[in-house]
């Protein structure tokens, strides 16, 4: 339950009583509750949009999930995407880049990024949300978007030597924990969706090992910023993938 409840208190902003210390090894044990933290996620976005689309037309709704969704999360991911868009294209060497992406302040790169992203996303889940055969996928994209970091931290190194937000995480990582993990995502996902799920799993292993190896010839590796950015990126993959396979499913 400890384990579980770190995973929480890291991942969203849900009050779970005060803080308390945690070491590597904790956090990495952890990691394999992601994927679950996200289906509760996605079962309060399920809920939510249930109340608002009945009070709200249909671009509000949408909205005010997409609302919910950055605050629920501390908008932590979305604050990981816009520092690696300014690093990766405004350093010229792995430490000048790395340098940016600490800097409290959002670049042009960074800006421009997140509006690109939450406008897509915002587009996506209108044409998902139309059709009330494809709300369960709510509950499965956050799922399987929070197994991407635990993936990412088991196969690339921490690339920076000062030590940051996921270097606990990245440096502790079992085989144990991505197996629990992968279990989780996959056999959720799978399971809910049968093979339209399978293809959701794929793009995103895809979708992680191309960032994974993008980051590694920028950073040098991989940091807490890099994996937020993959879940962002990840979920807004997992729903244009949604909306081209609607048609079939």
């Amino acid at each position: 339950m400890t384990s579980f409840l770190i995973a929480l208190r890291f991942l969203t902003i849900l009050p779970l009583g005060r803080p308390i210390p945690v070491d590597s090894d904790q956090v990495v044990r952890s990691s394999k509750y992601y994927p679950l933290v996200g289906l509760m996620l996605g079962g309060l976005f399920w809920l939510f949009y249930g109340l608002v689309r009945n009070a709200f037309p249909s671009e509000l709704s949408v909205g005010l999930l997409l609302a919910l969704g950055v605050v629920m999360t501390g908008a932590l991911h979305l604050d990981g995407l816009a520092d690696c868009l300014d690093g990766c294209y405004g350093g010229k060497t792995p430490a000048d880049r790395l340098r940016i992406m600490k800097d409290v302040h959002v670049g042009t790169m960074g800006i421009v990024g997140l509006i690109v992203l939450l406008g897509l996303k915002f587009l996506a889940l209108k044409q998902m949300l139309s059709s009330p055969a494809l709300l369960y996928w709510l509950l499965l994209i956050p799922a399987a978007g929070r197994w991407t970091p635990v993936f990412l931290s088991a196969f690339w190194p921490y690339a920076r030597v000062e030590g940051g937000l996921g270097q606990g995480l990245v440096q502790a990582m079992r085989k144990k924990e991505l197996f629990w993990a992968t279990l989780l995502a996959w056999g959720i996902v799978i399971g809910v969706a049968g093979w339209p799920g399978s293809g959701l799993m794929v793009l995103l292993l895809v979708w992680s090992l191309l960032a994974g190896w993008f980051f590694s010839r920028k950073l040098g590796g991989i940091t807490g910023d890099t994996m937020g950015a993959v879940i962002e990126t990840g979920e807004l993959a997992g729903l244009l993938y949604v909306g081209g396979i609607a048609p079939y499913v």
